[in-house]
């Protein structure tokens, strides 16, 4: 997606939102000539302050890890050696997850079975901030499943 259009769509301070993205997973070298991708929905909260969120109260959390914040659009975008980012934070049990294989959907065990332990052992990100590609998202819009 167009970084001006995801700003235009999510514009107006603390929201919630549906967001599809998609991941182009780089498999485990045994499987290097796989095309791995999980397609996910996720209801979202978008222009909150990572240090405000309830999970790190009373923690101080410093600057963004990498990248920077795009010049007008923090705290929505991040700008990393030229490649935009959308700053998520998932709602629980608001994120679900299709996996695919060379284009077949499959389950979220064989999929992993494709990966190294270290990408299926991934820790979860704190307070469900997520990092996206604006590349890789595909719809913004309201909340479409209940959570």
């Amino acid at each position: 997606m167009d970084t001006s259009k995801y700003l235009a769509l999510v514009e107006g301070g603390v929201d919630t939102f549906t967001v599809e993205f998609h991941t182009d997973t780089r498999p485990a070298a045994a499987h290097k000539a796989r095309r791995l991708r999980k397609v996910v929905t996720a209801i979202v909260m978008t222009g909150a302050s990572y240090a405000n969120l309830r999970v790190n109260k009373g923690i101080v959390t410093g600057p963004l890890p990498w990248g920077s914040w795009m010049d007008g659009a923090e705290p929505f975008v991040i700008q990393h050696k030229g490649t935009d980012y959308a700053r998520l934070y998932c709602v629980d049990n608001g994120v679900r997850a299709i996996y695919t294989v060379d284009g077949e959907v499959v389950t979220r065990d064989e999929y992993n079975s494709y990966l190294t332990t270290s990408q299926v052992n991934a820790p979860r990100p704190n307070g469900g901030t997520i990092t996206v590609k604006m590349s890789g998202i595909r719809l913004v819009g309201e909340p479409a499943f209940a959570h």
